[in-house]
C-alpha cells in the first residue's frame, strides 16, 4: 500500500510539474508575440496580433464619425480595404 500511495503522489507531482512547464512556455510564447508587436509599433507598422483587424475596422468607423463634413479616409472604411491601414 505504501508503494501505490507514493508512487500517485509521484504522478501527481509530475502531472503538475508538466503543468507548470507548459504555462511557461505559453508566456514565453506570448511575451514574444508582444515584444514583436511592440517593435513593429516602433517601426511604424501595426501587429496583426496586438491589434485584430475588426478591432481595427470598429476605431476607424468611431473616427470617421468625428471627422468634420466633408472628409472621409481615402480608402474608405470597409473590411476588404482594412490592409491599407
Amino acid at each position: 500500500m505504501w508503494f501505490s500511495v507514493t508512487v500517485y503522489a509521484a504522478s501527481e507531482l509530475f502531472s503538475t510539474i508538466r503543468q507548470l512547464e507548459f504555462a511557461l512556455l505559453r508566456l514565453i510564447q506570448q511575451l514574444d508575440e508582444l515584444s514583436n508587436s511592440l517593435q513593429s509599433a516602433n517601426e511604424g507598422s501595426l501587429s496583426i496580433s496586438l491589434l485584430k483587424p475588426t478591432v481595427l475596422l470598429k476605431i476607424l468607423k468611431n473616427v470617421s464619425l468625428q471627422l468634420p463634413s466633408g472628409y472621409e479616409f481615402i480608402a474608405g472604411i470597409r473590411a476588404e480595404n482594412i490592409h491599407l491601414f
